[in-house]
């Protein structure tokens, strides 16, 4: 069965540095989508109608932002961020999975979207065959753990309510836990939500 494409995004503004990296993308063995960004709130509209699997950008587009950024990471946990080191900020930031440099080898770059999609599909695997939860029962799940009402779970996935209710219902039946505070434990110690990621 043939996999579906990666629908990559680039948050950057500079119009050289995104081409470039489509072009290196677009030259590479990937199949992929590429969608261009200037400003996160054009990515956060960009998410509701694609299936993003990646998002490239620079760390400096999160500064101040952290908690815009960790939330949009809650409600779509199967995104990666492979971040753009410019040299400024030497660690890589928290909000990122992988990174790389405008100095590294196209090879390099495709590389690190390699290792970031393989590991995207591993966990996604994992989490399917370890709680037998689908993808939309994942991200339903992570907007009950942090609190959001089912009203607020349907606007931010797009779906209808009762479709929200529907997979509450199945979340119940799978895992047997009924209560807020046994979900919570079971979507941390399933790694489906990191503890400080918890909005109290």
């Amino acid at each position: 069965m043939r996999k579906p494409p990666l629908h990559i995004v680039i948050l950057e503004p500079s119009r050289i540095i995104c081409e470039g990296l489509q072009t290196v993308l677009y030259q590479s063995d990937l199949d992929c989508r590429i969608h261009r960004t200037e400003t996160l709130e054009e990515f956060t509209e960009l998410l509701e109608t694609v299936p993003v699997d990646i998002l490239i950008t620079n760390p400096l587009q999160f500064v101040n932002r952290e908690k815009e950024v960790r939330k949009i990471r809650k409600q779509y946990p199967s995104l990666s961020v492979a971040g753009i080191d410019y040299g400024i900020i030497q660690k890589q930031s928290m909000l990122t999975d992988l990174s790389f440099t405008l100095y590294d080898s196209a090879e390099h770059i495709v590389n690190v979207l390699s290792k970031l999609d393989k590991q995207n599909r591993s966990v996604s695997l994992q989490k399917n065959e370890d709680d037998n939860l689908t993808k939309r029962e994942i991200e339903v799940l992570t907007g009950l753990v942090n609190g959001m009402m089912n009203k607020e779970i349907a606007d931010s996935l797009n779906i209808s309510i009762h479709t929200v209710v529907r997979h509450r219902k199945n979340i119940t039946m799978k895992t047997g836990i009924r209560s807020q505070s046994g979900l919570t434990i079971y979507a941390i110690s399933k790694k489906i939500v990191a503890i400080e990621d918890i909005e109290i």
